[in-house]
């Protein structure tokens, strides 16, 4: 055995051992591979080994580049130490591809390296005869790379190596949004609160793929699970990056995401503060470190918060951040849960949509109706939450979908307004199958409740264009079976 790896098994020895000393009696508990929230959220290297292991057992060499690459990214070492870690272990690259920001002409393709790198990314369709290769202008640790000039609703395959190199780092696929204009059927995907756990289960993601969707709306508790600086986020996207389920489904399928309080700091957490003014959130350096780690639209653009605008087919899709950019101190008061620039921005964004379909996600949920109402619009800001409802009052001629996360289990509730509209929020927190939600107290608007203990299951939007003056949508909820066990027709 090479001296780095007798090294790094004694590392494993001694940080489990470390580990089973200072862990709960329940966390401690290591003879079955599934791991509960509260080991996702304790975040010891002897859970997140576990984590990685816990469906498909993965390769010795794997698991020992994980232990010193995190290790190395904690301790803040150079990029050299890192770069170093990387070559022994014959890895080039450290996370990627992973997809995003499709349009009908264009996607993203987002992919780290240890040290700045330039890329080339070549994207086929054998059918059209096209080969097209596109290369980063500067060397970078991280790349968005933009493709563009496709074909809508078209599939192609690409491959990405280093720009001078014909060795092939990655390859996948995928399918560009159809128009906006589009007569048919497509699908997309959204789910929430995978805490870590349900990233590396293959049934659920590979799902998403066999099932062609051609995206997925992910919001919230997602890859970072209440880690409170940088370092410690990366090394949870490290081990997102090294799950070969993560990447197989992020290669095809392209990801849009809002964070929610696990992403973004700690339980319940928002604003400025933690709970308390003394111990200050540096929301700036999480929100950059958003930017760089995942692969949203106007990812560019300057704005207080993580939230986006985009359209995929005939779908507008608003996706709201429902933590960074809170008021604390204004709790109960318009304008405090989104903060003033952002209820702006959404108010403009809906009044001007003119889509069949608006999809508006909230990291948190809309209703009160699961914990009372804790941690939910009706707790912050009723007032904001009429504004909203208040404007998609006005939009006769689209069908709303509202989403949220954090609330674990799956959910439907009605929203019943003034004019006789009716509707409906969907929550899909069961991504990671950890405990929480369930049947609300007050069940006379609930359409159907799983809890979030063993449940796993994703949500499917199936979009009907095929007549365009009636469009139609369906939701359905899909379980690790591949079973429609939840169908609504909207």
């Amino acid at each position: 055995m090479h001296l780095h790896l007798i090294k790094s098994s004694l590392a494993i020895i001694t940080l489990s051992a470390t580990y089973s000393l200072a862990a709960s009696a329940h966390d401690a508990k290591t003879d079955s591979k599934s791991v509960s929230l509260g080991e996702a959220h304790h975040g010891s290297i002897h859970t997140d080994l576990k984590i990685l292991n816990q469906f498909e057992e993965q390769p010795e060499s794997t698991q020992q580049f994980y232990i010193e690459a995190r290790d190395a990214i904690l301790r803040n070492n150079s990029r050299r130490a890192l770069d170093q870690i990387c070559k022994r272990y014959d890895r080039i690259h450290m996370g990627g591809p992973m997809l995003g920001n499709l349009s009908e002409e264009s996607v993203s393709i987002w992919m780290q390296f240890p040290h700045n790198q330039k890329i080339s990314v070549t994207v086929t369709n054998e059918a059209q005869s096209f080969t097209q290769t596109y290369s980063s202008k500067k060397g970078s640790t991280h790349h968005h790379q933009l493709c563009d000039g496709l074909t809508p609703n078209t599939k192609y395959s690409y491959t990405v190596s280093i720009t001078g190199s014909e060795t092939i780092l990655a390859s996948g696929a995928f399918t560009t949004a159809p128009p906006k204009d589009f007569q048919g059927i497509y699908k997309l995907a959204v789910g929430a609160d995978f805490h870590k756990i349900g990233l590396h289960r293959p049934e659920l993601l590979d799902l998403v793929q066999s099932r062609g969707n051609i995206g997925m709306l992910l919001l919230g508790d997602l890859a970072v699970d209440g880690r409170r600086s940088v370092p410690e986020r990366n090394i949870d996207y490290l081990l997102r990056d090294i799950s070969p389920v993560w990447q197989r489904f992020a290669a095809h399928i392209p990801s849009y995401t809002s964070w929610d309080d696990h992403d973004y700091y700690g339980n319940d957490s928002g604003g400025l503060y933690a709970g308390n003014p003394n111990n200050p959130i540096d929301v700036k350096a999480l929100r950059s470190n958003w930017k760089r780690m995942w692969n949203n639209p106007e990812r560019q653009l300057n704005r207080e918060g993580i939230y986006f605008q985009t359209q995929i087919g005939p779908a507008h899709i608003i996706m709201l951040d429902t933590r960074s950019c809170r008021i604390n101190e204004k709790r109960g008061e318009l304008h405090s849960f989104l903060g003033e620039e952002q209820s702006q921005w959404a108010l403009k964004a809906i009044q001007e949509s003119t889509s069949p379909y608006l999809i508006i996600s909230s990291g948190t949920m809309w209703t009160n109706y699961i914990s009372n109402g804790k941690d939910s619009w009706g707790t912050w800001d009723t007032q904001g939450l009429e504004e909203i409802l208040s404007a998609l009052d006005q939009k006769s001629h689209s069908k709303i979908l509202l989403f949220s996360g954090d609330r674990h289990g799956a959910h439907a509730f009605g929203i019943k307004r003034p004019n006789g509209k009716t509707y409906t929020e969907f929550g899909v927190g069961t991504l990671g199958g950890v405990p929480g939600g369930g049947k609300a107290q007050d069940q006379s608007t609930q359409l159907f409740a799983y809890p979030g203990a063993g449940t796993w299951a994703y949500g499917e939007l199936e979009f009907d264009t095929t007549t365009p003056d009636t469009p139609a949508v369906t939701f359905h909820l899909i379980n690790t079976e591949g079973q429609e066990i939840e169908t609504v027709e909207l």
